[in-house]
Protein backbone atom coordinates (compact mmCIF):
# COMPACT_ATOMS: atom_id res chain seq x y z
CA UNK A 1 0.00 0.00 0.00
CA UNK A 2 2.62 1.65 1.65
CA UNK A 3 1.88 4.36 4.26
CA UNK A 4 4.32 7.24 4.68
CA UNK A 5 4.47 10.94 5.62
CA UNK A 6 1.45 12.67 4.09
CA UNK A 7 -0.83 9.61 4.11
CA UNK A 8 -4.33 9.87 5.57
CA UNK A 9 -7.36 7.64 5.93
CA UNK A 10 -8.71 4.73 7.95
CA UNK A 11 -5.45 2.79 7.80
CA UNK A 12 -3.49 5.73 9.23
CA UNK A 13 -6.03 6.20 12.02
CA UNK A 14 -5.79 2.52 12.96
CA UNK A 15 -1.99 2.66 12.72
CA UNK A 16 -1.82 5.61 15.10
CA UNK A 17 -4.14 3.94 17.58
CA UNK A 18 -2.02 0.78 17.57
CA UNK A 19 1.18 2.78 18.06
CA UNK A 20 -0.44 4.80 20.84
CA UNK A 21 -1.55 1.63 22.64
CA UNK A 22 2.04 0.43 22.58
CA UNK A 23 3.31 3.69 24.06
CA UNK A 24 5.25 4.56 20.89
CA UNK A 25 3.29 7.54 19.56
CA UNK A 26 3.56 10.92 21.26
CA UNK A 27 0.73 13.39 21.03
CA UNK A 28 -2.78 12.93 19.65
CA UNK A 29 -4.24 10.37 17.30
CA UNK A 30 -5.23 12.70 14.47
CA UNK A 31 -5.39 10.63 11.26
CA UNK A 32 -2.34 12.38 9.79
CA UNK A 33 0.84 10.45 9.02
CA UNK A 34 3.36 13.13 9.97
CA UNK A 35 6.88 13.21 11.45
CA UNK A 36 5.53 12.07 14.84
CA UNK A 37 3.92 9.02 13.24
CA UNK A 38 7.04 8.21 11.26
CA UNK A 39 9.17 8.36 14.41
CA UNK A 40 6.75 6.04 16.22
CA UNK A 41 6.91 3.61 13.29
CA UNK A 42 10.71 3.67 13.49
CA UNK A 43 10.55 2.82 17.19
CA UNK A 44 8.36 -0.15 16.36
CA UNK A 45 10.70 -1.22 13.55
CA UNK A 46 13.73 -1.10 15.88
CA UNK A 47 11.86 -3.05 18.53
CA UNK A 48 10.79 -5.68 16.00
CA UNK A 49 14.15 -6.01 14.24
CA UNK A 50 12.81 -4.64 10.95
CA UNK A 51 14.48 -2.28 8.51
CA UNK A 52 14.18 1.21 10.06
CA UNK A 53 12.74 3.66 7.52
CA UNK A 54 9.48 4.95 9.06
CA UNK A 55 7.45 3.55 6.17
CA UNK A 56 4.59 1.12 6.78
CA UNK A 57 4.79 -1.74 4.32
CA UNK A 58 2.94 -5.03 4.14
CA UNK A 59 4.62 -6.65 7.15
CA UNK A 60 3.62 -3.94 9.64
CA UNK A 61 0.22 -3.57 7.97
CA UNK A 62 -0.44 -7.27 8.52
CA UNK A 63 0.70 -7.15 12.14
CA UNK A 64 -1.57 -4.19 12.92
CA UNK A 65 -4.44 -5.55 10.80
CA UNK A 66 -4.75 -2.22 9.00
CA UNK A 67 -7.78 -1.57 6.75
CA UNK A 68 -6.98 -2.47 3.17
CA UNK A 69 -3.86 -4.38 4.18
CA UNK A 70 -3.47 -8.08 3.53
CA UNK A 71 -7.11 -8.45 2.61
CA UNK A 72 -8.31 -11.97 2.06
CA UNK A 73 -7.94 -13.18 -1.52
CA UNK A 74 -11.10 -13.36 -3.58
CA UNK A 75 -10.71 -17.13 -3.68
CA UNK A 76 -13.06 -19.28 -1.64
CA UNK A 77 -12.16 -21.04 1.57
CA UNK A 78 -9.88 -18.43 3.20
CA UNK A 79 -10.42 -17.85 6.94
CA UNK A 80 -8.49 -16.57 9.96
CA UNK A 81 -8.20 -18.49 13.25
CA UNK A 82 -7.34 -16.57 16.44
CA UNK A 83 -6.28 -17.95 19.82
CA UNK A 84 -6.80 -15.36 22.57
CA UNK A 85 -6.33 -15.72 26.32
CA UNK A 86 -8.17 -12.83 28.00
CA UNK A 87 -6.50 -12.82 31.41
CA UNK A 88 -8.87 -13.35 34.35
CA UNK A 89 -6.32 -14.06 37.11
CA UNK A 90 -6.46 -11.34 38.24
CA UNK A 91 -9.55 -10.06 36.47
CA UNK A 92 -8.78 -7.16 34.15
CA UNK A 93 -10.49 -3.79 34.32
CA UNK A 94 -13.63 -3.62 32.12
CA UNK A 95 -12.01 -1.28 29.60
CA UNK A 96 -8.99 -3.56 29.21
CA UNK A 97 -11.14 -6.64 28.75
CA UNK A 98 -13.41 -4.90 26.23
CA UNK A 99 -10.39 -3.73 24.26
CA UNK A 100 -9.01 -7.27 24.00
CA UNK A 101 -12.31 -8.93 23.07
CA UNK A 102 -13.17 -6.34 20.44
CA UNK A 103 -9.69 -6.37 18.94
CA UNK A 104 -9.64 -10.17 18.69
CA UNK A 105 -13.07 -10.12 17.05
CA UNK A 106 -11.81 -7.71 14.39
CA UNK A 107 -8.96 -10.07 13.58
CA UNK A 108 -10.64 -13.44 13.21
CA UNK A 109 -13.31 -15.58 11.60
CA UNK A 110 -12.96 -18.37 14.19
CA UNK A 111 -11.81 -17.41 17.70
CA UNK A 112 -10.79 -19.73 20.52
CA UNK A 113 -11.04 -17.85 23.83
CA UNK A 114 -9.40 -18.89 27.11
CA UNK A 115 -9.96 -17.86 30.77
CA UNK A 116 -13.55 -16.84 30.05
CA UNK A 117 -15.24 -17.35 33.40
CA UNK A 118 -16.22 -13.84 34.63
CA UNK A 119 -19.77 -12.88 33.67
CA UNK A 120 -18.73 -9.58 32.08
CA UNK A 121 -16.17 -11.38 29.87
CA UNK A 122 -18.88 -13.74 28.62
CA UNK A 123 -21.31 -10.89 28.04
CA UNK A 124 -18.77 -8.89 26.03
CA UNK A 125 -18.02 -11.85 23.75
CA UNK A 126 -21.74 -12.31 23.09
CA UNK A 127 -22.00 -8.62 22.10
CA UNK A 128 -19.64 -8.96 19.13
CA UNK A 129 -21.65 -8.28 15.98
CA UNK A 130 -21.48 -10.80 13.18
CA UNK A 131 -20.48 -13.69 15.46
CA UNK A 132 -22.16 -16.62 17.11
CA UNK A 133 -20.54 -18.34 20.09
CA UNK A 134 -20.59 -21.80 21.60
CA UNK A 135 -20.46 -20.98 25.31
CA UNK A 136 -22.55 -23.27 27.52
CA UNK A 137 -22.67 -22.56 31.24
CA UNK A 138 -19.36 -23.18 32.97
CA UNK A 139 -17.26 -23.42 29.80
CA UNK A 140 -14.16 -21.24 30.11
CA UNK A 141 -12.93 -21.96 26.57
CA UNK A 142 -15.77 -20.80 24.28
CA UNK A 143 -15.49 -20.65 20.49
CA UNK A 144 -16.84 -17.86 18.27
CA UNK A 145 -17.31 -17.93 14.50
CA UNK A 146 -18.33 -15.37 11.90
CA UNK A 147 -21.90 -16.14 10.89
CA UNK A 148 -21.52 -14.70 7.38
CA UNK A 149 -18.94 -17.42 6.66
CA UNK A 150 -19.85 -20.45 8.75
CA UNK A 151 -22.92 -22.43 9.75
CA UNK A 152 -22.87 -24.50 12.93
CA UNK A 153 -23.59 -28.19 12.32
CA UNK A 154 -22.70 -29.67 15.71
CA UNK A 155 -20.86 -28.88 18.95
CA UNK A 156 -19.72 -30.49 22.15
CA UNK A 157 -17.62 -30.32 25.31
CA UNK A 158 -15.54 -33.23 26.60
CA UNK A 159 -13.97 -33.29 30.07
CA UNK A 160 -10.27 -34.10 30.12
CA UNK A 161 -9.99 -34.35 33.92
CA UNK A 162 -11.59 -33.11 37.11
CA UNK A 163 -10.40 -30.15 39.14
CA UNK A 164 -8.76 -29.86 42.51
CA UNK A 165 -9.73 -27.24 45.10
CA UNK A 166 -7.23 -24.41 45.30
CA UNK A 167 -5.20 -25.84 42.42
CA UNK A 168 -7.15 -26.03 39.17
CA UNK A 169 -10.71 -26.05 37.80
CA UNK A 170 -12.02 -28.88 35.64
CA UNK A 171 -10.31 -28.94 32.25
CA UNK A 172 -12.25 -29.48 29.05
CA UNK A 173 -12.04 -29.40 25.27
CA UNK A 174 -14.77 -27.54 23.40
CA UNK A 175 -15.40 -28.25 19.73
CA UNK A 176 -17.64 -27.01 16.96
CA UNK A 177 -18.35 -28.55 13.57
CA UNK A 178 -18.71 -25.80 10.99
CA UNK A 179 -19.66 -25.65 7.33
CA UNK A 180 -18.33 -22.91 5.08
CA UNK A 181 -21.38 -21.23 3.56
CA UNK A 182 -19.59 -20.43 0.31
CA UNK A 183 -17.68 -23.64 -0.38
CA UNK A 184 -19.72 -26.22 1.50
CA UNK A 185 -16.53 -27.57 3.13
CA UNK A 186 -16.93 -28.98 6.64
CA UNK A 187 -14.33 -28.65 9.40
CA UNK A 188 -13.98 -28.96 13.17
CA UNK A 189 -12.42 -26.40 15.46
CA UNK A 190 -11.26 -27.30 18.99
CA UNK A 191 -10.30 -25.01 21.85
CA UNK A 192 -8.85 -25.78 25.27
CA UNK A 193 -6.80 -24.59 28.26
CA UNK A 194 -4.56 -27.02 30.13
CA UNK A 195 -3.69 -27.09 33.83
CA UNK A 196 -1.17 -24.42 34.79
CA UNK A 197 2.11 -24.81 36.66
CA UNK A 198 2.84 -28.39 35.62
CA UNK A 199 6.08 -27.59 33.84
CA UNK A 200 7.32 -24.23 35.09
CA UNK A 201 10.41 -23.69 37.23
CA UNK A 202 8.44 -23.06 40.43
CA UNK A 203 8.47 -26.18 42.61
CA UNK A 204 5.28 -26.95 44.50
CA UNK A 205 3.77 -29.99 46.26
CA UNK A 206 1.01 -30.29 43.65
CA UNK A 207 3.46 -30.74 40.72
CA UNK A 208 2.93 -34.52 40.42
CA UNK A 209 -0.84 -34.10 40.22
CA UNK A 210 -0.56 -31.22 37.76
CA UNK A 211 1.78 -33.17 35.48
CA UNK A 212 -0.38 -36.28 35.60
CA UNK A 213 -3.48 -34.28 34.67
CA UNK A 214 -1.61 -32.41 31.91
CA UNK A 215 -0.53 -35.70 30.33
CA UNK A 216 -4.02 -37.15 30.68
CA UNK A 217 -5.48 -34.08 28.99
CA UNK A 218 -3.11 -34.42 26.03
CA UNK A 219 -3.78 -38.14 25.64
CA UNK A 220 -7.56 -37.74 25.69
CA UNK A 221 -7.46 -34.72 23.40
CA UNK A 222 -5.24 -36.61 20.97
CA UNK A 223 -7.86 -39.37 20.86
CA UNK A 224 -10.56 -36.79 20.18
CA UNK A 225 -8.56 -35.30 17.31
CA UNK A 226 -8.03 -38.78 15.87
CA UNK A 227 -11.75 -39.47 16.07
CA UNK A 228 -12.52 -36.60 13.72
CA UNK A 229 -9.55 -37.40 11.49
CA UNK A 230 -10.91 -40.89 10.90
CA UNK A 231 -14.11 -39.31 9.62
CA UNK A 232 -12.06 -37.35 7.09
CA UNK A 233 -12.80 -33.97 8.70
CA UNK A 234 -9.98 -31.39 8.92
CA UNK A 235 -9.39 -29.99 12.41
CA UNK A 236 -7.97 -26.66 13.57
CA UNK A 237 -6.98 -26.24 17.22
CA UNK A 238 -6.45 -23.28 19.54
CA UNK A 239 -5.52 -23.16 23.18
CA UNK A 240 -3.31 -22.20 26.07
CA UNK A 241 -1.34 -25.41 26.54
CA UNK A 242 0.74 -24.17 29.48
CA UNK A 243 3.93 -25.81 28.24
CA UNK A 244 6.70 -23.82 26.64
CA UNK A 245 8.12 -24.58 23.18
CA UNK A 246 6.65 -28.07 23.12
CA UNK A 247 5.21 -30.37 20.44
CA UNK A 248 2.18 -31.61 22.36
CA UNK A 249 0.99 -34.14 19.80
CA UNK A 250 4.31 -35.05 18.20
CA UNK A 251 4.03 -35.17 14.41
CA UNK A 252 0.30 -35.86 14.41
CA UNK A 253 -0.49 -32.18 13.89
CA UNK A 254 1.12 -29.13 12.30
CA UNK A 255 2.16 -26.35 14.69
CA UNK A 256 1.05 -23.55 12.41
CA UNK A 257 1.71 -20.69 14.84
CA UNK A 258 5.24 -21.90 15.55
CA UNK A 259 6.88 -23.52 18.56
CA UNK A 260 8.78 -20.34 19.49
CA UNK A 261 6.27 -17.63 18.68
CA UNK A 262 6.57 -15.75 22.00
CA UNK A 263 2.91 -15.65 23.02
CA UNK A 264 3.54 -15.05 26.74
CA UNK A 265 6.58 -12.85 27.02
CA UNK A 266 9.45 -14.96 25.69
CA UNK A 267 7.50 -18.16 26.33
CA UNK A 268 5.18 -19.88 23.89
CA UNK A 269 2.18 -21.27 25.74
CA UNK A 270 -0.54 -20.50 23.17
CA UNK A 271 -0.73 -22.42 19.92
CA UNK A 272 -2.74 -22.73 16.72
CA UNK A 273 -2.48 -26.19 15.16
CA UNK A 274 -4.11 -28.20 12.40
CA UNK A 275 -4.38 -31.79 11.30
CA UNK A 276 -2.60 -33.01 8.19
CA UNK A 277 -5.46 -32.80 5.72
CA UNK A 278 -4.94 -32.55 1.96
CA UNK A 279 -7.46 -29.75 1.53
CA UNK A 280 -6.37 -27.60 4.50
CA UNK A 281 -3.26 -25.44 4.17
CA UNK A 282 -1.73 -22.56 6.11
CA UNK A 283 -1.45 -19.24 4.25
CA UNK A 284 0.39 -17.19 6.89
CA UNK A 285 0.74 -16.65 10.62
CA UNK A 286 1.44 -13.79 13.01
CA UNK A 287 1.50 -12.86 16.70
CA UNK A 288 -0.17 -9.60 17.75
CA UNK A 289 1.23 -8.02 20.92
CA UNK A 290 -1.21 -5.12 21.17
CA UNK A 291 -3.34 -6.59 23.95
CA UNK A 292 -3.91 -5.73 27.60
CA UNK A 293 -3.79 -9.38 28.63
CA UNK A 294 -0.49 -10.98 29.59
CA UNK A 295 -0.98 -13.22 26.55
CA UNK A 296 -0.64 -12.18 22.91
CA UNK A 297 -3.08 -13.15 20.19
CA UNK A 298 -1.96 -15.82 17.72
CA UNK A 299 -3.49 -15.56 14.22
CA UNK A 300 -3.24 -18.15 11.45
CA UNK A 301 -4.82 -17.75 8.04
CA UNK A 302 -5.97 -20.98 6.39
CA UNK A 303 -7.24 -22.07 3.00
CA UNK A 304 -9.74 -24.93 2.95
CA UNK A 305 -10.83 -25.95 -0.53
Amino acid sequence: MPLTVGSRGAAVLKLERELKERGLLRGPVDNVFDARTAEAVKKYERKSGFKVDGVVGQRIADRFDLPGASQKPDGEGIFDVVSMNVKSNPIMRPGQMQHDVRKAARMGDIIGWQEISPANYRAEIRKQKGFDTFMPKGLQTPISWRTSEFELLDSGVERMHGGRAGVSPHRQVAWVKLQNKETGEVMVHMNTHLVSGAWNSKKQPTDPWRQKMWKQHIEKMGNLIERFEKKGVPVTITGDFNRNHFRMFGDEVKYDSGIRAGTHGRSTLDYVMSTRHAELSKVNTRVDRGFESDHNAVVVRYDLD
